[in-house]
C-alpha cells in the first residue's frame, strides 16, 4: 500500500488576474508565496519518501514547501500531471470566455464532459493520464509516501472519477488544499480530500474572492475592448485627470492633450495597448500601456491603470493588471515599471498587495514619484 498526498497548487497569476490558466505557463502571487509557506509547516514532521509535480512554474514552485523540511528529497517533474490543456481559452480573461462563449462556460464548470472548444483536451482524458501516473508512482514506491502537486481541475476531475461523484457535485479544493490518497493492488482509493486547515481565512484564495464552487468564480469577471479615441476622447481624459486628482489632490499640471497624443500613438500601432474593462454592461475601468518606453531594459510600462469608484476593491484592478502582465509576457519583456505618488498611499498599497517593489523615486509635475517594479517572468519561487 502506498500513501499519496495529492496537492493543488498555491495561488497563481491566473487565479489573480481572473484568467484561464490551463496548461499556460504562471507563476505563484504574493499571496501563493505565503501559502506555499503554510503548507510547508504542515508538512514539516509529515515522512514523505518521494517528491513529484507538473513541469509547470505554480506546481514546481509549490512542491518546494515540501522540500524546505524534508531536503533530502529530489523533485521529479511530469507533464502528465498538468493541468486540462484549455485550447484556445488559455490566458483569456473568464469574463471574455463567459460572454463569448456563454454555453461552453456553463458545461466547463457543470458538465465538462460535453465542453468543447478549438484545442482544448478531452475532460475523460485529464483524471486517466493522473490517475496512471499515480499507479505507476505507486507500483514503483510499494509501501511508502508520496506528495504530488498537480492543478485544481485535474484533481477535482480524478476525486470526481473516484468518488463516483459528478463534476458538478464535488467543488474545487482551495489553493495548496491536500487530498489523501491510497494505492493498493493497482488501484486508488480517496481517505480524504479538499483540506486546506493550514490555511488562515487571510491566506485562503477562496475566502479572499469569496467563492468556494466552480460557478460561483465567474460572478464578476470582466472583459475588455479597446478605447476608441476618436469616439471617446472624453472618457479617456476623465480617467486621467480623476486618476491625476487622487494622486495630486487636484488637476494643477495635468494637460489633457499631452496624454491623449500619447495614447493616440501608441494605440494606432497596437489597439491592445489601450483597453476598457466591462463589466456585464457597466465600465469599470481603462489601463494604457506603453510598449516603447524602457523596452530597451527589456521592461513594458504602465502609463494609466484607472477603475470607477464603484467597481474597486472588487477585483477589477487586478483583471486590468492582469492584462498589462499578459500583453508584455507576449512581447518577452521580464518587467513592468509605472510611477505612483508618493502622497497615493491607496495606489500604492495596492501595487504592492499586487507584487510590485519600488525601485526608485522621481520627480513628476504634481510631486514626487516612485517607481515600482513588478517581475514577470515565468521561474519557480522557492521557499528561502
Amino acid at each position: 500500500m502506498t500513501d499519496i498526498y495529492l496537492i493543488r497548487h498555491a495561488e497563481a497569476d491566473g487565479n489573480l488576474y481572473r484568467r484561464a490558466q490551463g496548461q499556460f505557463d504562471a507563476n505563484v502571487t504574493p499571496l501563493g508565496r505565503q501559502q506555499i509557506a503554510a503548507l510547508a509547516e504542515r508538512f514539516r514532521s509529515i515522512p514523505i519518501d518521494g517528491l513529484w509535480s507538473s513541469d509547470l512554474t505554480r506546481t514546481v514552485s509549490t512542491a518546494s514547501a515540501i522540500v524546505k523540511y524534508h531536503t533530502e528529497l529530489t523533485l521529479h517533474t511530469d507533464p502528465a500531471l498538468r493541468e486540462v490543456c484549455m485550447g484556445v481559452w488559455e490566458d483569456r480573461p473568464w469574463g471574455e470566455l463567459k460572454r463569448d462563449w456563454s454555453r461552453q462556460m456553463d458545461w466547463f464548470n457543470q458538465a465538462p464532459e460535453k465542453w468543447s472548444v478549438p484545442g482544448c483536451e478531452d475532460y475523460a482524458a485529464v483524471p486517466r493520464r493522473v490517475e496512471k501516473v499515480l499507479l505507476d508512482l505507486a507500483a514503483a514506491h510499494p509501501g511508502q509516501t508520496l506528495a504530488v502537486v498537480s492543478h485544481g481541475f485535474a484533481i477535482r476531475s480524478l476525486l470526481c472519477e473516484l468518488l463516483d461523484k459528478h463534476f458538478s457535485d464535488l467543488p474545487y479544493g482551495d489553493n495548496t488544499a491536500v487530498s489523501l490518497l491510497t494505492a493498493e493492488d493497482g488501484r486508488l482509493s480517496v481517505r480524504w480530500y479538499n483540506d486546506a486547515s493550514h490555511l488562515t481565512p487571510e491566506l485562503s484564495t477562496f475566502a479572499r474572492q469569496r467563492y468556494g464552487a466552480a460557478v460561483k468564480n465567474m460572478k464578476e469577471d470582466g472583459w475588455f475592448t479597446p478605447l476608441d479615441l476618436k469616439k471617446e476622447s472624453s472618457l479617456y481624459t476623465h480617467c486621467y485627470s480623476e486618476t491625476w486628482r487622487a494622486s495630486h489632490g487636484g488637476v494643477a499640471g495635468f494637460t489633457p492633450s499631452v496624454y491623449v497624443q500619447a495614447a493616440r500613438h501608441h494605440a494606432r500601432n497596437d489597439p491592445q495597448t489601450l483597453v476598457k474593462l466591462y463589466y456585464e454592461d457597466g465600465f469599470a475601468g481603462v489601463i494604457e500601456l506603453d510598449p516603447e518606453r524602457s523596452a530597451e531594459d527589456g521592461a513594458g510600462w504602465i502609463s494609466l491603470l484607472y477603475v470607477e469608484p464603484e467597481f474597486r476593491h472588487r477585483r477589477f484592478g487586478g483583471q486590468l493588471l492582469g492584462h498589462a502582465v499578459s500583453y508584455f509576457r507576449h512581447k518577452g519583456r521580464q518587467v513592468i515599471r509605472l510611477h505612483v505618488s508618493q502622497t497615493n498611499a491607496a495606489a500604492v498599497g495596492f501595487y504592492e498587495h499586487m507584487g510590485f517593489r519600488r525601485t526608485g523615486e522621481a520627480s513628476g509635475v504634481g510631486g514626487p514619484l516612485y517607481e515600482m517594479e513588478l517581475d514577470i517572468v515565468q521561474r519557480p519561487w522557492m521557499l528561502p
